[in-house]
């Protein structure tokens, strides 16, 4: 990745982290802390990976509305968020630390964080209500909303079982839904913000969707130890082929994620190169 691009994805994650901010700004006294809590949730470190890819497919699409675009993206990293709150929650994963940092039911306490995350999920909404094109891009936030739940069901579901009776299927299921789903809906956003015809829009959908599934397979790579020990659910336990089956998994996927972009007829140089990032990156 040249530093070019490297620095406009660090710009573009920055602003979306400015603009973050003072959703959370509050002069009501009682609300202080639960703000400083949901504030937690969505400024503790991140690549900001999914509205990053949000604003790059409306700027490929020619982003003739700016504010549609900046507004789905925060939405989808406010849902993202929402989630990692509820999945750090002691009844879930358990978890109490996240990129180095208290997680926020650790910080803020349980009822805090369940709080802030249903808080997170509804600013999503309100979010995606202020855009001009609200209407194309409510069903896209709200299906990726159910999807990512049904994946942390199934997610919760394998864990219940041996590892000898998770499948492809299962890999299918779990990703589809806790990883895929958001970040293909990210694309397809920025691809409907910008006022993208129906064919590239599904395009984007294909890109993040494969893109998820190369991201989540990378992630067990780096992640295998500790779900053996918590007999969390990892790829490599399913793949015969163990960490060289699991890599070239995520190639082929990234792989069917890059082609997707040769529909367009725009420079698609720095999604290319984020996703190939994505693919190599160690952390």
């Amino acid at each position: 990745m040249t530093e070019a691009i490297q620095t406009k994805l660090t710009e573009t994650a920055q602003l979306i982290g400015a603009q973050l901010k003072p959703l959370f700004a509050t002069e009501q006294g009682y609300l202080k802390t639960f703000m400083e809590a949901s504030d937690h949730a969505v400024s503790a470190g991140g690549k900001r990976v999914r509205p990053v890819l949000t604003m790059l497919f409306a700027e490929l699409c020619g982003n003739p509305c700016p504010v549609d675009a900046l507004n789905a993206a925060l939405a989808i990293e406010l849902l993202h968020s929402y989630t990692l709150v509820h999945d750090d929650l002691p009844c879930m994963d358990n978890d109490t630390l996240r990129r180095g940092q208290p997680t926020v039911w650790a910080k803020y306490g349980e009822v805090t964080a369940v709080l802030a995350g249903d808080y997170l999920q509804a600013k999503a909404f309100q979010c995606i209500a202020a855009c001009r094109a609200s209407a194309a891009l409510l069903p896209i936030l709200t299906r990726a909303a159910t999807e990512v739940i049904h994946g942390q069901v199934a997610d919760i579901d394998a864990t219940q079982l041996a590892p000898e009776a998770w499948s492809d299927e299962t890999i299918d299921t779990i990703y589809s839904g806790k990883t895929c789903a958001l970040i293909a809906a990210a694309c397809q956003m920025g691809a409907v913000a910008a006022g993208a015809e129906a064919n590239l829009a599904q395009k984007a959908y294909v890109f993040g969707y494969h893109l998820g599934m190369a991201f989540q397979l990378i992630d067990d790579l780096l992640d295998a130890e500790q779900a053996q020990e918590g007999n969390e659910f990892n790829a490599i336990t399913v793949c015969q082929g163990g960490v060289a089956e699991v890599e070239a998994r995520a190639a082929a996927s990234t792989q069917v994620a890059l082609e997707a972009l040769d529909a367009f007829p725009g420079d698609t140089t720095v999604l290319k190169a984020f996703a190939e990032s994505l693919l190599k990156r160690t952390i």
